[in-house]
């Protein structure tokens, strides 16, 4: 498990070095006309790619098969491909708009977040199915993360300025419930 989170840090940390090189070019540039929903979702991928290692790193030692570590490569693809279109790569001559940059990439970038949600959230849903005894047990256990997975899907939908500040409301809870997690 230990050669794992090595590989699994050096992907993560791929993908921060990606969202802080692009996040630098964007700061410098006097070219870029800021609105407010790309930055969040930017800093809504940094605080999730942080909380993955978290969770990584927390697990026990033991031994992991190449089968095994194929869902939690894909995860770590999703997050490289996530902290890449977080911000843009290039600011031109013509400079670049945060608002028409979101409406731009929004089906994309929450494509992306929906596969990487549910890549983690169907093998929980499948240990809280197998160890739950009644149907209340497996909403009150799983409903609120699905609520979650949903507003993602909704997300890649959501065109209008008020709904995707709603969408992004919602999801602020998420950092806040990351925040409680220990290491260890």
């Amino acid at each position: 498990m230990e050669q794992a989170l090595v590989f699994a840090s050096i992907v993560l940390g791929v993908a921060v070095a990606f969202e802080l090189e692009n996040l630098n070019r964007v700061l410098r540039s006097d070219k870029v006309t800021w609105h407010w929903a790309q930055p969040a979702f930017a800093l809504f991928i940094l605080l999730s790619i942080i909380a993955y290692w978290w969770g990584a790193a927390s697990q026990p030692d033991g031994q992991i098969t190449f089968a095994q570590f194929l869902p939690v490569m894909f995860q770590l693809v999703m997050l490289v491909l996530l902290a890449a279109v977080s911000l843009p790569d290039k600011v031109g001559e013509e400079g670049v708009d945060l608002a028409d940059y979101y409406q731009r990439n929004r089906r994309y970038q929450w494509l992306l977040a929906s596969l990487y949600f549910w890549s983690i959230h169907i093998g929980y849903l499948g240990h809280v199915f197998t160890t739950s005894d009644t149907a209340s047990d497996v909403f009150l256990r799983a409903g609120p993360d699905t609520m979650f997975g949903l507003l993602f899907i909704a997300m890649i939908f959501a065109k209008r300025w008020s709904v995707v500040a709603v969408g992004f409301a919602f999801l602020a809870l998420s950092p806040i419930i990351w925040a409680a997690r220990t290491l260890g």
